[in-house]
Parts: structure tokens; sequence; C-alpha cells
């Protein structure tokens, strides 16, 4: 099995949170790449493992948007995109639309597993490969400041191939107003830790075996 690790945070390898999730998800017959933001401008060659999103020229336009992805934190990042115009936020998702689908092109992924609701997700589904989608509660807490996150997490919610809520109060939420009454049944709950690789890979094989 083929995986896509999508993380809205930075994921230069190797000491970042997805890099110690994709370590521990490499197990025999799975393979793992890892794509999201970048802290540095370009690479001339991709990192092994690492298909990096660079988004500093995109985020120059904005101080607060490029300290997020200077600073590197989910959180900052979901925060951030939540206050950018509406012009830079597209300029930010066809950036990062490429470089998915980049990704997508070269791992050729059976499934994609997406860190947080946010710019990335609703993208990693327009592959049309199955996706994972792992929700914490600075996603809602971003999309509630912004009309347009709004719409791009609750399309992702709405396409997404299985729904995995980081804790018990993030769970609730969703099924409060973000699941319709279909999904909620769906909606499993560990947080996004080495620990919970298992998991994570369970979640792939049950968004594949839902295309079959």
């Amino acid at each position: 099995m083929r995986l896509l690790l999508v993380d809205h945070g930075c994921c230069d390898p190797p000491a970042t949170r997805v890099h110690a999730l994709r370590a521990a998800m490499l197990t025999p017959g799975v393979e793992v790449v890892a794509c999201g933001p970048s802290s540095t401008p370009g690479l001339a060659e991709q990192p092994p493992g690492l298909h990096g999103i660079h988004l500093h020229d995109v985020a120059a336009a904005n101080t607060r948007f490029l300290a997020a992805i200077r600073a590197g934190t989910a959180e900052g990042f979901l925060a951030a995109t939540a206050s950018v115009s509406p012009s830079l936020l597209g300029l930010a998702r066809e950036a990062a639309r490429l470089a998915i689908a980049e990704a997508v092109d070269v791992v050729d992924p059976d499934a994609i597993v997406v860190l947080h609701a946010g710019i990335l997700a609703d993208l990693a589904i327009e592959t049309g490969v199955p996706v994972v989608l792992h929700v914490a509660a600075a996603d809602l807490d971003a999309a509630a400041g912004s009309p347009r996150l709004t719409e791009l997490v609750a399309a992702a919610l709405g396409s997404a191939e299985a729904i995995v809520a980081a804790d018990g109060a993030t769970a609730g939420r969703l099924r409060a107003d973000w699941l319709d009454a279909d999904a909620t049944t769906a909606c499993e709950i560990w947080p996004a830790v080495p620990e919970s690789a298992a998991r994570f890979l369970a979640a792939c094989r049950r968004a594949l075996d839902r295309r079959t």
C-alpha cells in the first residue's frame, strides 16, 4: 500500500511531526511519503520521503501568513489562512494544488491521510484518491473566523472517505455542527501521534474498501 501523508504544519525532515508519524507507518508492504509546507522557499531536489509545498513567495504579501509559514506550526498556519485576503488565499491554494498533484503523480498513492481540516484537505480530495481526514479543534476554530474556510472545511468533511477527531471534544463539535446523521457513526477518535500509526493504516484500508 502506498500512502501520501499531508500535514498543514512544517514537513521538513526529519524532526517534524509528520515524519515521526510517517516513520511509524512505514511497515512491511507500506510506503509513505509526506507532503506539506516547507520552511525553505524552494529546493532543487526534494529530500527523501518529502514533497514540500513552497509558499514563501506567495505569503510574502502578508506578514502574518509569512511568519506562520516560517514558524511551522499547523495551528499558526490554520489561523493565518483565516485572516488573509481571498486573492492571497487563492494564490496559496493554487501553489498547494500543484504541489499535491505532483506528489500524487510521483507517489501514485492508494490513499491520502490529511492532518487538519485546513486549506489542503479539499485539494487532496480533488485528486480523486481516497482521503482519511484527521480533524483537530484548531481546524474548527480557524474555520469559524472565515466563511471561505468554513466552506472549504465543510466540503472536505463531506467528501472524505474517513473522518477522525483528535479528541472527544472535537468529535462532539463535528457531530453537532458539521456532520450529517449518516456520517456521525464514522467519526473515530485518536490523536495524530506515532502510537496511532496502526489505526491510521487501518483507516486507510477501510477507505480503500469503500471505493471497491
